[in-house]
Order: C-alpha cells, then sequence, then structure tokens
C-alpha cells in the first residue's frame, strides 16, 4: 500500500489494485500460475506512471504497471526459498526476502537485473518455549528477519529490533517463525504470547505480553513523505491490532504500564478484546489508512490521530 493504492495477491496468480479513497478498482491481472505470496509499491515513482512489484510461489518477481501489464520479470533461485517479503532500496530497485536470505535486484522496469545475495536475514531461530536464537538451527523452528516498514506473508513474529538511525529514527526490524508447523501451536494455544523488544546490540529492552500471539509488526517511521510518523503496529493472531509510539518502546526507561499502547482499530461490533476472530492474515499501515487482509478479504480503516 502507498498513498493512493492498495495492492493484494491472491492464491490463483492474480494481482489487484484498488485506490483506497473509494475502493475502486485499478486492475485486476492473472500475473502468474503460482499463488502471490509477497507483493510491494515502489515508493519513487512518478503519479503519472506507478509501478508495482510481486512474488510468486514459486520465486518469480514480477514488475507491474498501473493497466496491469507485466513490464519485466526476475527469478530467485528455488533454493533460496519462497519469497516473503519486497522492500524498496533505490527508485526502480527492491529486495527480495525468502526463507533462506534476500536478494538485490536493481533498473526493474527494464531487465530487471540480479544484485547480490546474502543470508544475514536468515540465521535466526525459535523454540518451542519462546527461546529466540540468533544461530539458523538452534532452534525448533526457522526464523527471519524483515524490515518492518513493508508488509510480509509470516507465521508469527517473535521480536522486534531497534537498529541504527536513518535520517530521523532509528530503523525496526521483526524477526518472524516462517515453518508452517509453528501454526499448530498457535491453533493449540501452546504458542507464545509475547513479543521480545531488543536494541540495536540485540539486547532486550522488555517482553510484551498480549492475549494472543503476535501475527506481524509493521513500521511508519521510515515510510515516504507525510506518511512518516513515530508509530509501531502489532497485529495479534486473534484479529486486534495495537500501536505504540515508536521512541517510548525502544526507551529502557519506560516502564510497560507506561507506554500508549494502545487499540488502534476497533470494528463496531467488537466488545471483547478476547474475542478470536481467527480470520486475518496480514495487515498495512501508510499514512492515515489502515488494510487488514484475511479469509473474508480487504477491511480498511481511517488512522485516527491521538
Amino acid at each position: 500500500m502507498d498513498d493512493r493504492f492498495i495492492l493484494v495477491g491472491q492464491v490463483d496468480g492474480k494481482l489487484s489494485a484498488v485506490y483506497h479513497k473509494n475502493g475502486v478498482s485499478v486492475f485486476s491481472a492473472k500475473i502468474s500460475d503460482n499463488e502471490i505470496t509477497a507483493v510491494c509499491c515502489e515508493e519513487q515513482d512518478e503519479d503519472d506512471n506507478p509501478i508495482f512489484y510481486a512474488g510468486d510461489s514459486e520465486g518469480n518477481l514480477y514488475t507491474v504497471n498501473k493497466k496491469g501489464k507485466v513490464l519485466a520479470t526476475a527469478k530467485v533461485e528455488k533454493r533460496k526459498g519462497q519469497i516473503h517479503t519486497i522492500v524498496n532500496r533505490n527508485k526502480y530497485s527492491i529486495y527480495a526476502y525468502t526463507s533462506g536470505g534476500n536478494t538485490s535486484f536493481s533498473h526493474a522496469t527494464t531487465d530487471f537485473r540480479k544484485g547480490n545475495f546474502s543470508t544475514a536475514s536468515a540465521n535466526y531461530s525459535f523454540d518451542g518455549d519462546g527461546t529466540f536464537h540468533k544461530k539458523k538451527g538452534a532452534g525448533d523452528y526457522n526464523v527471519i528477519q524483515y524490515d518492518g516498514r513493508t508488509p510480509t506473508k509470516v507465521v508469527a513474529t517473535c521480536a522486534i529490533e531497534f537498529g541504527k538511525k536513518l535520517k530521523n529514527f532509528e530503523q525496526v526490524f521483526a524477526y518472524a517463525v516462517i515453518d508452517e508447523e509453528y501454526e499448530n501451536m498457535i491453533e493449540e494455544g501452546t504458542a507464545e504470547n509475547s513479543i521480545q523488544v531488543l536494541n540495536a546490540n540485540s539486547k532486550k529492552i522488555r517482553t510484551l505480553e498480549f492475549k494472543s500471539p503476535v501475527k506481524q509488526v509493521m513500521s511508519c517511521r521510515h515510510h515516504e513523505g507525510d506518511a512518516e510518523t513515530d508509530k509501531i503496529y502489532i497485529l495479534l493472531w486473534n484479529g486486534m491490532l495495537y500501536k505504540c509510539t515508536g521512541a517510548m518502546l525502544m526507551d529502557p526507561e519506560v516502564a510497560n504500564g507506561a507506554l500508549d499502547l494502545k487499540v488502534a482499530v476497533m470494528e463496531e461490533d467488537d466488545e471483547d478484546e478476547d474475542d478470536d476472530k481467527g480470520e486475518y492474515k496480514g495487515f498495512c499501515v501508510f499514512g492515515k489508512k489502515i488494510c487488514i487482509y484475511g479469509n473474508d478479504g480487504l477491511f480498511t480503516a481511517d488512522v485516527k490521530d491521538d
């Protein structure tokens, strides 16, 4: 999602975009025979020529224009894993994050040149008792690191890390369990309902306890233009979406009880935060718009000022 469009990838290989101002369809095109597992809007494109990116379950990457036409394609080797996240790097340049690491690409609207591959984002793991390891294979489940400014497809998120300062704010990275077997623990009610918050030296600042496992985290600290704001959003498996100020969350002097952690979106029929909706798969926040997607389609809401 960006300041104008909501971009959605579907299991049947279709890529669709709508205007989030009024929900009017921009395009819907079948670009692959495989499930679309990651999408991203180009952050630095022109108003009269918006560009979109998508990745599928076989490692294929697509650059698509406003008419739904595929302009260029590239591929991540299957042995490097399924594409979970696409992140803007520079204009018409992206990173594709997989279960095996991340690959850089440039000139995405023309010859889609492949750059370097790094395993750094995949060197983590997680145990069934909630122990987080900064070593691949040490834990029961594989974990990847993802950039919190971009939506991602994951099973659960076990940690948040505040990195080096970039422009106005410290970067926000999240660590996500990607093994689908971990869903069994979530459904059984034995999975961790907490998330660790780490500093740039990987030292734990705090642990946040919730009533359901954390699905996904998103940071608005490094969004383009007016969409930049110091807010961190946390989606739980039960469908509850929370928000918190990043400066407070990363400050070890601020106690958990003093955080401005609050529900970001409350549906009209919501009366109990313990109610398990169990239908949401992920979300995106950009500017004044929130989009949550799940089994029942898309749910959009406006960001409320504090």
